[in-house]
């Protein structure tokens, strides 16, 4: 009987210490501090100077243009239901895309010059279309 009960407090004990761990995961919607529904982009790693944030889930943005004044992204969160595409400039002088964020994903350290220069777009939109 005494190995039930050492079998049952181990089982208990296991039981809280999971329990623990989930309860103390975060949520992505607290990652950087970017509030849920939104897109946010910083300009730095670690979720540092935050320059541009959207609940437009339809939009394409110049990244270095007022009033957002992003020359690359450093870090960022995606807590829309759609991709952000990040474009960059290409050699034709017509835009590039340089990589999506997926709903619900994060980074940060997004790498060096990642958007250096660029736009983000929102629901499919491509800044050919909108910047040529």
């Amino acid at each position: 009987m005494a190995w039930i009960r050492k079998t049952t407090l181990a089982v208990g004990a296991m039981a809280m210490a999971v329990g623990g761990l989930a309860a103390t995961t975060t949520p992505a919607a607290a990652v950087g501090g970017c509030p849920s529904g939104k897109l946010c982009l910083y300009e730095n790693t670690n979720y540092s100077d935050l320059a541009l944030t959207s609940t437009s889930t339809k939009a394409c943005f110049i990244l270095s243009a007022y009033p957002y004044t992003i020359y690359d992204i450093g870090s960022y969160v995606n807590n829309l239901s759609v991709n952000a595409a990040i474009w960059e400039i290409g050699d034709n002088f017509r835009w590039e895309l340089a990589g999506t964020i997926g709903p619900g994903k994060f980074s940060s350290n997004a790498g060096s010059g990642f958007g250096q220069n660029g736009a983000v777009c929102l629901g499919g939109l491509n800044p050919n279309d909108y910047f040529g």
